[in-house]
């Protein structure tokens, strides 16, 4: 009975951290999935703010179910924003590369690829996942608990793989720094991480012109001149139009530096604008259950 309630309350914070959940709370005013989880997990929170009972159920999460979404959040908080500067660095998530799903990316001059592994996955791909990533990223690292750290360095026995600890404090300990990696890079994959006017920008700006075709053969020729620049000058003016593909994230720096860290990775993949940031505020302070 114990575990299916547990199974019930990690299903809930599954279900309330997202992106979805809390538009759906702030701006459309559907408070069910945020009342249910207090009431399954918070319990008697009469007199307290919509923040308490957030931060009532992070602190949940970091003890009960360190899902994905905590592991994202750490990485923006501890490294994006603790370590660089919004000014400066540009993070994206989910990123399809060659079949695979990268989980998060931080550009601050080089692109680091963080791959996450939770004490809830299995590491059956990662070896796999990792290759893939070296062929568009010269950094790569792998985020995991100790649970699964003997594993990942038994899999990961090249040494250029970053791996870092998610301690049981929450903190985020190196094991083994990043390295430089280039010899997997290929154009293809590069390529195929830009949109449409993000290749043509590339294109123009490194030959001076897009390839005069017809419509049919128009990717392919793009492709194929894009082949033609050097493998690292094609991987930097990659790296520039994702990282500017970015930037909408980091368009209100003071409204979000207000965000509260429990909160901070939904807010910054959101695209909020400075309305937004007034709303999600307004929410925060009123009582919970309040209108």
């Amino acid at each position: 009975m114990k575990e299916g309630c547990q199974m019930a309350e990690s299903s809930l914070v599954n279900k309330l951290f997202t992106v979805n959940s809390l538009n759906k709370l702030v701006f459309e005013h559907d408070t069910r999935t945020f009342s249910q989880a207090i009431q399954e997990i918070g319990g008697a929170m009469v007199g307290q703010t919509n923040l308490d009972a957030i931060r009532h159920l992070y602190a949940y999460m970091s003890k009960k179910h360190r899902n994905e979404y905590f592991y994202k959040n750490a990485l923006l908080n501890k490294i994006l924003l603790g370590r660089h500067s919004m000014n400066t660095t540009s993070a994206l998530r989910e990123l399809p590369v060659a079949g695979n799903i990268l989980d998060f990316l931080i550009i601050n001059g080089v692109g680091q690829v963080y791959e996450i592994k939770t004490e809830l996955d299995n590491l059956k791909r990662l070896r796999q996942q990792v290759s893939t990533y070296y062929q568009a990223f010269s950094f790569c690292n792998v985020v995991t608990d100790e649970s699964h750290l003997a594993e990942v360095q038994k899999i990961l026995d090249f040494p250029q793989v970053g791996i870092i600890l998610l301690t049981k404090r929450n903190t985020l300990h190196v094991v083994r720094n990043s390295e430089m990696y280039n010899e997997g890079l290929k154009h293809e994959t590069l390529f195929k991480l830009l949109r449409k006017p993000e290749f043509e920008r590339v294109l123009l700006r490194c030959c001076g012109q897009l390839p005069q075709t017809s419509q049919g053969r128009y990717y392919r020729a793009c492709l194929a001149q894009f082949k033609g620049l050097d493998i690292l000058e094609a991987q930097g003016a990659v790296l520039r139009e994702l990282k500017q593909r970015a930037a909408e994230n980091k368009k209100y720096a003071e409204p979000f530096a207000r965000v509260p860290v429990e909160l901070m990775e939904l807010v910054y993949f959101s695209g909020y604008r400075q309305a937004d940031f007034a709303e999600l505020e307004d929410f925060l302070v009123q009582q919970v259950g309040e209108a």
